[in-house]
């Protein structure tokens, strides 16, 4: 595929193709910290884009701390330390890159230090309308097709209710910050374990919830994260495993960048 057709017909669908092809070599290691990135002249010619669609990727890469732009200096990426890990789309890039396991390993490391305790919080918090919704997300869960944008869908969903009912509004905003990336692993993880037994898994966190037990409802939800680790390690590292090979494909096409590689 030529440049000018992986950058797309239109300025911001250009842009924003030219901002995630190098947020993902940034993300992956290809540019490193400290690396001078090419020229906008330079930019231009190998992307067949405008001056103004350049300076509007650069832009977009410098609000998410991945780059710097200097007098003299020109554009370099940024120290890792100063990168916006909760923006959505650098948690995207660094899922969808082929070494993005440290990235997975820190995700569920937050998790685990999180919602654990969410769900502690949420068996004592959780009004009635709350319960019906973590309800009605486990139902989708158990009646869409495996893997499907429904079933993550109402996966997501189920996460988010749990840290709803903490009360606590910087638990709630944890969900939406790292929802894309969500998203993603949820779709791996759908792959490995068999539908009932996740179901069950989920199922299990719900009913500790609703029953007010706070030290089940922190186990359950711990061993649910813990499996759901397991087999997005598994769909993504294991020898042979097909589930990275296609991320990596889905990424590399921009066009609907934000939803490609959610479903399952």
């Amino acid at each position: 595929m030529q440049a000018e057709a992986a950058i797309g017909p239109k300025r911001s669908n250009r842009t924003v193709a030219l901002a995630a092809e190098f947020g993902r070599k940034i993300t992956s290691g290809v540019l490193a910290c400290g690396e001078v990135l090419p020229t906008e002249k330079e930019l231009q010619t190998q992307y067949g884009v405008s001056r103004t669609v350049v300076r509007e990727a650069i832009r977009h890469l410098v609000a998410k701390g991945l780059i710097s732009v200097g007098p003299k200096v020109g554009t370099k990426v940024r120290e890792r330390i100063e990168w916006n890990m909760l923006d959505p789309d650098v948690m995207g890039w660094h899922v969808t890159t082929a070494f993005g396991r440290p990235f997975i390993d820190g995700l569920y490391e937050m998790r685990l230090i999180n919602e654990p305790a969410a769900a502690r919080l949420a068996s004592q918090r959780i009004t009635p309308d709350q319960a019906r919704r973590l309800g009605e997300a486990l139902d989708g869960m158990r009646d869409n097709p495996r893997g499907s944008p429904a079933l993550i869908a109402a996966d997501l969903a189920f996460h988010r209710v749990v840290l709803e009912a903490t009360g606590n509004p910087m638990l709630v905003s944890l969900g939406a910050m790292i929802e894309r990336s969500l998203s993603i692993s949820f779709s791996l993880s759908w792959r490995q374990n068999p539908q009932d037994e996740t179901v069950r898994q989920h199922g299990r966190v719900r009913d500790a919830i609703v029953a007010g037990d706070g030290e089940a409802s922190e186990l359950f939800m711990r061993r649910l994260i813990e499996s759901a680790f397991d087999d997005v390690v598994m769909a993504l590292y294991a020898p042979g495993g097909e589930a990275g090979s296609e991320i990596a494909d889905s990424a590399r096409h921009p066009d609907g960048e934000r939803d490609a590689v959610v479903a399952g």
